[in-house]
């Protein structure tokens, strides 16, 4: 076993108990850092509270409370830009010439490895279970492989190419000892959808979302369902995953499918602006993360000014000459009477423009006294409106007026005025929509992966041409030191 794998193991048998949880209502949970008992996995309720402590993992400022939403592919992308020196490298795409940039691909890497494992302890102790025994069975494996699919997907778009027959990564479905072969991109993918369309089989039956969104008349585990890999989760990670393979067809068919169940409307212009400023929407959120600590994380880092900590958007009112600041994103495609309220999510101070469209600033404001106590506060990671885009695109060459039915749509909704006679969808216009409406997201540097598109660098100020060296992220040196067959694999 190598040095990366004992680590993983080892920090996965001390920390599980941080995982586990035993409150009464799921958004007052903590981790109560108790010994796991043996019993653990004996009752329903041990196995909700394992659950629970999955997502509570995922939540690692190294995961989805930062580094894999804002934190690292923003700054990929020129959306965003920090003046630390590990991020000054990372926007220039020089990986390997700072220790902390790699000690922060590292830390990914691991965390995301340790959720996964998490997931797959829980998923073998349910093997071991007569599921006549628990109510809820379904529910709790379909969770746990869609949050195995969901870490295997990101750490597969971050650290390998799109190409299905390069060295992806290695993909984990047990949790023991043995080190876990490296498989190629397309084996990967092939074990993401595996796991997703199983998760999807296991919910068909049983899911219990509905809009208005209605908790009071579930049990704990079933309430707050955009919370947990729900079965829209499911079928949006699908559309996700499909179109990140170029199968248009598969993608449209998912996306469609959630829009379809009108169950995540689309916003109005008045709510655009808060619409999931540290908090999950009750409308366009199809899956997010509850925490209480990302309102600390995203104030510190994307809220406070403080020079080589925070991250600011690429902005020319002070006098710079950047080739795409974030007001020139925002005219592109853009009539001259028309009002996009997606610029009130950012904020211009002294030549500084912060995009606090993932930010609690409400709450920040008003001396840490939650504005909004009825939403979940959290990250918000799959929203519908990304499926609109998905769908469109998807569309564009087969169903030219359902793919402009859809893009009108999401823009409308925005804001903007919806395209007319005359006026032609193009790739371009969605792939520029896109990018507007994931800003701070951290998904437009996965679909210019996708598209490997030629990078618009306000770092350098010039076109830096795609390429695999710049599209994929190192893997971390200690995982490779006794896997000399990856090394020959690439």
């Amino acid at each position: 076993m190598n040095i990366q794998m004992k680590k993983i193991y080892l920090t996965l048998l001390s920390l599980l108990a941080l995982a586990t949880t035993a409150c009464n209502d799921f958004l007052d949970v903590r981790p109560k850092g108790e010994k796991v008992e043996n019993d653990q996995f004996e009752t329903a309720k041990g196995f909700e509270d394992a659950i629970y402590g999955v997502y509570g993992s995922m939540t690692d400022k190294a995961l989805y409370g930062m580094d894999m939403v804002w934190g690292i592919p923003e700054i990929l992308g020129q959306n965003l830009r920090c003046d630390a020196t590990d991020t000054h490298n990372l926007a220039r795409y020089k990986y390997t010439d700072n220790k902390d940039l790699k000690a922060r691909f590292s830390k990914m890497w691991s965390k995301g490895y340790e959720t996964i494992g998490y997931a797959n302890n829980v998923l073998q102790n349910l093997d071991k279970k007569d599921p006549a025994e628990f109510p809820l069975y379904k529910a709790y494996r379909a969770e746990m492989l869609g949050v195995r699919a969901m870490m295997h997907f990101d750490l597969l778009r971050l650290f390998a190419p799109v190409d299905r027959s390069k060295r992806g990564i290695p993909y984990v479905k047990t949790f023991n000892f043995s080190v876990k072969p490296f498989s190629t991109v397309g084996e990967c993918l092939d074990f993401i959808i595996g796991d997703l369309t199983e998760a999807e089989g296991l919910l068909k039956d049983m899911e219990t979302m509905a809009y208005p969104r209605d908790n009071g008349q579930y049990e704990r585990f079933c309430r707050w369902r955009e919370s947990h890999i729900n079965y829209y989760a499911v079928q949006a990670l699908l559309a996700r995953v499909y179109w990140y393979m170029g199968n248009n067809a598969k993608a449209a068919e998912y996306a469609e499918k959630v829009i379809n169940s009108n169950l995540f409307p689309l916003v109005d212009v008045t709510e655009v602006q808060n619409r999931i400023a540290g908090v999950l929407s009750p409308k366009e959120t199809i899956f997010g993360l509850y925490s209480q600590q990302y309102l600390e994380w995203s104030s510190t880092y994307l809220y406070t000014w403080q020079s080589y900590v925070s991250y600011i958007a690429y902005d020319n009112s002070g006098g710079t000459n950047y080739l795409m600041p974030w007001s020139a994103l925002y005219a592109l495609d853009l009539a001259g009477t028309e009002q996009d309220f997606r610029k009130n999510h950012f904020r211009v101070e002294s030549s500084l423009a912060k995009c606090l469209k993932m930010v609690d600033y409400p709450t920040i404001e008003n001396n840490n006294v939650s504005t909004r106590p009825e939403l979940i506060s959290g990250i918000s990671l799959i929203n519908v409106s990304e499926l609109y885009l998905i769908a469109a695109d998807a569309l564009l060459s087969t169903n030219y007026d359902m793919a402009l039915k859809y893009f009108n749509d999401e823009i409308r909704s925005r804001g903007l005025s919806p395209l007319i006679a005359g006026q032609t969808l193009t790739s371009e216009r969605i792939f520029n929509e896109y990018r507007k409406e994931t800003f701070c997201e951290g998904l437009h540097w996965f679909n210019m992966k996708r598209l490997n598109r030629d990078i618009l660098s306000n770092a350098e100020s010039r076109t830096i041409p795609a390429n695999d060296d710049i599209y994929v992220l190192p893997i971390p040196e200690e995982e490779m030191e006794y896997r000399p067959e990856a090394n020959n694999n690439q």
